[in-house]
Parts: C-alpha cells; structure tokens; sequence
C-alpha cells in the first residue's frame, strides 16, 4: 500500500556527487521520510542529473536514484507499480516542487489496477456517509472508480494532503465533499471540525474551522482509515470502523477477469489464492472456504490454487501450490479445465481474518461447498489408510486425545485459543475412565516433549503416528524451524497432519486440550458419531 506520509524535501545542488559519509552527517538530525535531491550539474551547467536521497537507501547501503513521481490522477497508481519498500518518494509538480511525499507499506491485499469485472458496490452501499482518513493508494482509487458507482450523499476527507489531488480527481454528482482537520467520537456523536468544503465543480470553499458538526449514529456512517487488521473482535465492525484493506477486497474482490478459453462459457470462476505464513491446513481451510463460500453467494464457482505462500512449511519451493498437492476441487472441476475457460475472475490476497470472515459469512449464510469424491486427493487417501491400519487397529474402542502444544503454549499467538496441558488431560482421562467405553488412546500431538510424558504414563496403551515431533523454546514457532526448504517436506508434513486428524476423527470418543482448526475438523469428520466429546475451554 501506497501511503503519503509526513516528510521535508531538500534540494542540493552540485557539481560533484557529495560522498556517502557526508550524507550520513547530512541526515543525522532527519527523519526517517525526509528526502534530499541532489543536482548534479553537467560540466557547462545547462542541464542536471537528479538523485534522491533518504536515511533507508543510506543505512542499507543502496544505489541512488531519480525516485521521484509526477503528479497527476494516476500518481499513486504509478507508485504501487514502482516503489521499493520503505523508501520515500517525492512526488513533483510541473515547477518542481514537491507536493507530498510517498512510501510502500506492507499491506494484507494487493491491487491490480483491473476492473473488467466490475466492482461489487454491496458493502459501501450500505452506508450513506464514508470517512477517508489519510491520502493512500486505496482511499485514491476508492474515491476515482467506487464512489461515482456509491449512492451515499456524504464523504468526509482527512488530510491537507486530499486539497493537491482533488483537481485530478473526478467530480461525485449528488454528493458533499468536505475536507476535514479533525474528527472523533464524544458520547454518542461522531463530532468533525471542517475547515473547507467541496464544491459540484471541484473548487473549495472555506468554512470556519471552529465550527463543529454533529454527526449522528443513524447516519450510517463508515469510517476508513490505515493501518493493518488483525484477528479481533467484530466490534469496531460492528461500530463503522474499517481499515482499507478491507474495504478494498469486498469492493474489488472480483474485479480482475481474464478469458483464458472458450471452455463453460456459462461459468464465472473465481480463483482463490492467498499469502499464509503460520497458518496450518485447517486454518487455511476456514479462511479460504469463508471466501469461497462467500463466492458462491455472488454467482461464482470458486477454485483453489494456493501459489503465494512461499514462506509457509507446506511450501517446498515458489510459487508451490500448497492446495492442490492435498486437496481436490469443489464440484470435481480441474484446474487444467478452469484455466481454458471462458471466465475466470483472479482472487487478490484472500487471507480472511476475523472482522472479513463475519462480513462475508454474514452473505453466504447456507451456502455450501461439496466435493463429488472426497476432499482429499488419492496421494493423501493412500497416506491416511496405510497408516490407519497401523496406528489406529481398533477406532471404536479407542479413545482420541488431542493436546496442543508447541506455539500453542510456548508462544501463543493473538487469536489463538488456549489450550490446557497434558496433566489436565491425564486428570480427565482418569475421570471418564470406566464411564466412557474405551481400551486404547491415540493421541494427536505435535509436541515432542508432550507425547514423551503420554507414552511414560500410559505405556502400550497409547497410539500415536509416526510422525515427526519438535520441541520449541517459548518465543518460538513451528514455522521457524522449516526456513529451509526442502523438496517434498511440505506434502509429508501436510500429509501427517491430516492423516493424523482423520484417525482422530474415527474414535469412538474425543478429548482435546482446547478450540483450534484440527479439533474443529477432526469433529465435523466425525458426522456427529463420537460417543462423547470434551474440549477444554480455560480462561
């Protein structure tokens, strides 16, 4: 994401190119977004070379350059497809001087400046006043290709920043533009301070600044502002508070078309794809299926091709599709058909958190995904059954155990549950022992030193798979220990996962340490057949 952010412009010029030394002294009492221009005059001093220079290029040692952008209706747009991270760039008027300064941040959506597939207004119709909180690349293009599309009546712009743009932006008929210096909620109202207002032909007109104006709850107000959303509560969802990212994926979700064929002219696909790092398969499952789902409500059959998880240990190199080494597709479609068909809609990053998924569930509400044959691809059925055979010789007189551990105690994560230890477990186990109906446990676990201490305490008989096991020191994560990668160790450690969950699934009975993706699913597999079921839900 593009930001425009607080900085100084300076302008040196020279004969000579100053040395990295001096720069260093030069930038010593500088922010980190103030940026110098360097002249360097040609030897008959009619003309110049340009260099831009700023504290990230010199504390990291990079080359200099002409970094600087036009401004024009498409400045931000030029700067998402340019810009390096974290490295300021001025952004220059006809005259040369600087009107805002701009810098790439990492973001949780990636635009494609594409829109043949049209934008989907539902979301941003449901209000009548929206808040543009800072000049970015996506409250820009928000404010060009959705709100001549939006039927509200009211927007609201904070930043001084908006007044160097609105000449290149387009005119909202119907609708009120002020420009803001301030806005916050007191009590019951949402109170702004406004100090210019938007005429219908783009001029502004000023209007006091002390003069405040009361904007009611009922209004439908949303407010838009920057920053990165987490796996929190719905409510500052539920309280009109967005960040961009997200209102970019429900407003662009399906805006990038592509006709690779002429295959099922009458199908709109959706190819789902989405950036994970520490997510394991069943929280890659609850995200991707809300969006699927979600699909599905809007008239698209959604696909899965999951190539932009690189860093995630199911990866084994690039552009690994960390789907489709496990999992078939919806409906039995192949991705070779999908990919000669007539439509096919690509997915930005679609890593749904919290707020995304109680939005997108809240349309996609019975909708439902099916597989003809199975979710599962016949390289992972054929892993499961062998080892079922093995581990698993007597499911209906088998207890199943689930303990957490690893990064779900040592280093647990926000928007992780909680999970109990193994001497909670052992206490339980002793207390259904001869209530429910069981000879054997097997046990899932990742855990090394977990599975060690089960092993000591119930000898022969406990089951467990034989698949590998860590240990981690607190601060730590699974994902930490498989950064080199090595061909084959995503399917096989994917593979263990999932084989060891089905078994888990086909005991008679369940007790797992606490809510996760594995408990959730080892349960649903299990099609409401467990004699008992207990999950520890600690404070």
């Amino acid at each position: 994401m593009i930001l425009s952010v607080p900085g100084e412009f300076y302008v040196y010029e020279t004969e000579e190119m100053p040395d990295r030394d001096s720069l260093k002294s030069f930038f010593a009492e500088l922010e980190e977004n103030d940026v110098l221009e360097v002249r360097v005059r040609s030897s008959d001093g009619t003309e110049y070379e340009k260099f831009h220079i700023s504290k990230v290029l010199l504390d990291h040692d990079l080359p200099f350059c002409d970094f600087s952008i036009e401004k024009s209706g498409n400045t931000f747009e030029t700067a998402a497809r340019i810009a390096p991270y974290h490295v300021p760039m001025p952004v220059l008027d006809k005259d040369g001087n600087c009107v805002s300064i701009l810098k790439r941040s990492p973001t949780n959506y990636d635009h494609f400046y594409r829109y043949e597939g049209g934008l989907d207004m539902t979301f941003l119709n449901r209000y009548n006043s929206i808040v543009l909180d800072g000049l970015n690349e996506y409250s820009v293009e928000l404010y060009k290709q959705a709100l001549p599309r939006w039927k509200g009546k009211e927007v609201f712009l904070i930043s001084p920043e908006w007044k160097d743009y609105l000449e290149y932006l387009p005119i909202l008929p119907g609708v009120s533009v002020t420009l803001l210096n301030r806005f916050k909620q007191t009590g019951e109202k949402l109170v702004i301070s406004s100090y210019s207002k938007v005429n219908p032909e783009g001029a502004n007109i000023d209007v006091p600044a002390d003069e405040e104006t009361n904007l009611e709850k009922d209004r439908k107000l949303l407010y838009l502002k920057e920053g990165t959303p987490s796996n929190e509560s719905i409510e500052r969802y539920q309280a009109g508070v967005m960040y961009y990212d997200e209102v970019m994926l429900l407003t662009f979700l399906f805006s990038y078309v592509i006709h690779p064929g002429n295959k099922n002219p009458d199908k709109k696909f959706f190819l789902i794809d989405a950036y994970f790092v520490i997510e394991g398969l069943f929280a890659i499952w609850i995200k991707v299926f809300t969006v699927a789902r979600y699909a599905l409500a809007k008239g698209y059959e959604p696909i899965f091709q999951i190539v932009s998880s690189d860093d995630n240990i199911y990866s084994d190199h690039e552009g690994d599709d960390i789907w489709n080494k496990f999992f078939l597709q919806p409906k039995g479609y192949s991705l070779q058909e999908v990919h000669l068909s007539s439509y096919l809609a690509l997915s930005p990053n679609t890593n749904a958190l919290n707020i995304m998924r109680y939005i997108m569930d809240e349309v996609s509400c019975g909708m439902e995904l099916n597989w003809s044959h199975g979710i599962f691809n016949q390289q992972v059925k054929a892993y499961i059954a062998e080892r079922q055979k093995r581990f698993l010789p007597c499911p209906e007189r088998t207890l199943g155990v689930l303990i957490r551990g690893t990064d779900y105690t040592k280093t647990h994560l926000p928007g992780h549950s909680k999970h109990v230890g193994p001497d909670k477990i052992i206490q339980k186990i002793a207390e259904v022992e001869g209530i429910w109906e069981f000879d054997s446990i097997f046990l899932s676990t990742e855990d090394a030193e977990i599975c060690a201490l089960m092993k000591e305490y119930y000898g022969d008989r406990i089951f467990f798979t034989d698949q590998e096991r860590y240990t981690i020191q607190p601060g730590q994560l699974l994902q930490d220990l498989h950064e080199e990668k090595k061909e084959g160790e995503g399917f096989r450690l994917g593979a263990e996962y999932l084989c060891t969950v089905h078994l888990l699934s086909q005991c008679c009975s369940l007790i797992a340490s606490g809510e996760c993706g594995a408990t959730g699913e080892a349960i649903r597999q299990n099609g409401g057949n467990y004699q008992h079921v207990y999950v520890f839900h600690p404070e």
